[in-house]
């Protein structure tokens, strides 16, 4: 009986490392936050720097894996479909190519560069995810804290503190509609940050 026992876990042991030779690998599909400027550069340069500082992201939105929140309230992370990095790096990223082709400031400084500049922009990406508490009406939504400061001799100055929430409607709820939902809604943002930019008052 022992032996029989020990040919059939013998037998299941090689049926389940077939199958697992044999499976496909699981594949993810990821997608970028990149956004095509349409619109025109809001004002005249301003002949200061600015340095884009890393954006962060609070939780529970701080992976790269697409949130859901569904009908009864819950956040449901898609293991398969998600960002090709954190949200943080990629409205990092965006943002400061956003900026640089506005001809706004005299210098845009992305992360890591060491020269000296006496304004900073630095936020939060507060939340990002998908809305399907609606079936008919699925929608991304991102919403973002940010901040200028000015590096004044004395102390550092707040200049601007904004928060900004776009909620776009999508055609439907597949992961692909919703990456394009999250890059309009942060094409929306960027087009009402420049403008907020542009009117400030800065001084050198």
């Amino acid at each position: 009986m022992r032996v029989l026992h020990a040919a059939l876990a013998i037998a299941i042991a090689t049926g389940l490392a077939a199958c697992s030779l044999t499976r496909p690998p699981v594949e993810r599909a990821t997608y970028d936050l990149a956004l095509a400027r349409g619109t025109p550069p809001a004002g005249a340069v301003k002949p200061v720097a600015l340095r884009i500082k890393p954006f962060r992201t609070a939780a529970p939105y701080d992976g790269r894996e697409f949130l859901y929140r569904t009908a009864d309230g819950q956040l449901v992370a898609d293991f398969y479909h998600g960002f090709s990095a954190g949200p943080g790096e990629l409205v990092t990223a965006a943002t400061a190519s956003w900026i640089q082709a506005s001809r706004l400031f005299g210098a845009v400084l992305e992360p890591g560069i060491s020269a000296d500049a006496p304004y900073s922009l630095e936020g939060t990406v507060l939340a990002v995810y998908g809305d399907l508490r609606d079936p008919k009406q699925p929608a991304a939504v991102l919403d973002l804290q940010v901040y200028l400061i000015h590096a004044a001799p004395a102390a550092r100055e707040l200049v601007l503190d904004r928060r900004f929430r776009e909620r776009v409607e999508v055609a439907d709820a597949s992961p692909a509609a919703l990456a394009q939902g999250f890059n309009e809604a942060l094409a929306r943002i960027l087009v009402r940050l420049e403008r907020e930019l542009a009117a400030a008052d800065l001084k050198r």
